[in-house]
């Protein structure tokens, strides 16, 4: 049998695909030092696309209040749960191509019902202030995430203009 040319070319390139995949799956099974189970995304310098990305919140409300909330993508409902002061809740989820991941949650403060787009591909992926592992900060004022350089819930929003998330 009589192998056309363009099937060896395609044969190299899936093997080295392959090869590069298995490369990332080392460097992820690293052990991080101090004990701490954090992933390396934190200390690479590049967004990686093909990755889990990791979503943290964080009730940092102030006093013994709850934080009643709801998260949810167009394809995915989180349900309906609620955070303990201090208390924390992440979810991991594969971006999807094209970068339009996008994940939503409503939260019930004390002085109403806020909203927030707690996970968006095109902001969380680029430039300096990007994160595979997205850490939240819940506040009266608005969402802080964890900026990785400064080691401080610094990268702060305000609340959706939109009143409602459905």
């Amino acid at each position: 049998m009589v192998i056309p040319k363009r099937y060896p070319s395609l044969l190299t390139l899936i093997i080295l695909i392959a090869t590069d995949l298995s490369h990332a799956d080392t460097i992820n099974n690293i052990h991080v030092a101090n004990g701490r189970s954090d992933s390396l995304s934190s200390t690479k310098d590049e967004f990686s696309p093909m990755e889990k990305v990791t979503v943290e919140i964080i009730n940092d409300i102030g006093g013994t209040v709850t934080l009643p909330y709801h998260c949810k993508s167009k394809d995915d409902d989180l349900g309906d749960r609620s955070l303990q002061p201090g208390g924390s809740w992440s979810f991991s989820f594969k971006p999807q191509i094209f970068g339009r991941s996008l994940f939503f949650c409503s939260f019930a403060l004390p002085n109403g019902m806020y909203y927030f787009d707690i996970y968006r591909y095109h902001r969380e992926s680029n430039g300096d202030d990007w994160c595979q592992q997205c850490m939240w900060k819940i506040r009266q004022t608005g969402p802080c995430r964890f900026n990785r350089r400064t080691k401080q819930f610094d990268i702060c929003f305000p609340w959706n203009k939109n009143k409602s998330l459905y």
